[in-house]
């Protein structure tokens, strides 16, 4: 699991998330989603945080929670935008702080090597968001994507009890051109799926930003916890 970590985030791919993450509802349902799961008593350290739009509205919702991410970018942006001190840089790949719940959204893959074992040694109970890669509609599914790896994976631990619940959830892309379209899709989905995704772009019916990239979000929500003995 120890492999090197190339920065995600740059002014483009700042930009673009935070266009959508303001035009959406997409960061507030997947908080409603966590919150069902995670006590307001329970200490929240979240790694892989990204730009922190989740943590920012569970913060403000009264849950404890501190946000971490190995990017200096990201989390200097979360601050700068939330005005909130619950966030810091973690490279996850090391030693992690006690929490009483891990959250993961979007990052790790708790099926490969020694992850799992690695996450469980600082908390009791993870809760892993893991993308279905279905792109835009079912035949752009990947097959043998990772949530089924997954299940496959926990259903061998006998040292652990886990849920798998589904979440869906629109997070469109606004943008100003067809050009742009071009150059979000391919740096997002690679080169190669271009003209696959391109058939997805439509209008807006806005001026500042006359297209629209749907972007559907299908989530499988895992929450892992100790087998009490």
């Amino acid at each position: 699991m120890h492999t090197a970590m190339m920065p995600w985030w740059d002014d483009k791919r700042i930009e673009w998330y935070r266009r959508a993450a303001e035009r959406s509802s997409f960061h507030r349902a997947l908080a409603s989603v966590i919150g069902k799961i995670a006590g307001k008593n329970e200490y929240i350290l979240e790694i892989g945080c990204g730009l922190g739009y989740t943590a920012e509205i569970l913060a403000r919702g009264g849950w404890k929670i501190k946000a971490t991410d190995a990017d200096k970018r990201a989390i200097e942006e979360a601050e700068r935008r939330s005005r909130l001190h619950i966030f810091s840089l973690l490279d996850a790949r090391g030693p992690l702080p006690k929490s009483g719940l891990l959250l993961m959204i979007f990052f790790g893959r708790i099926a490969e090597g020694d992850s799992l074992d690695h996450y469980l040694h600082s908390t009791g109970k993870i809760i892993s968001i893991i993308s279905e890669h279905r792109g835009q509609s079912d035949l752009l599914r990947k097959k043998d994507g990772e949530p089924e790896r997954t299940v496959e994976y926990l259903r061998k631990r006998n040292d652990i009890v886990f849920t798998r619940t589904s979440f869906s959830h629109s997070f469109p892309q606004p943008l100003r051109s067809e050009e742009e379209g071009e150059e979000f899709i391919e740096r997002m989905y690679g080169k190669e799926r271009k003209d696959e995704y391109m058939k997805f772009l439509q209008p807006s019916g806005g001026s500042d930003f006359p297209l629209l990239f749907p972007n559907e979000k299908h989530i499988s929500v895992f929450t892992i916890e100790r087998r009490k003995r």
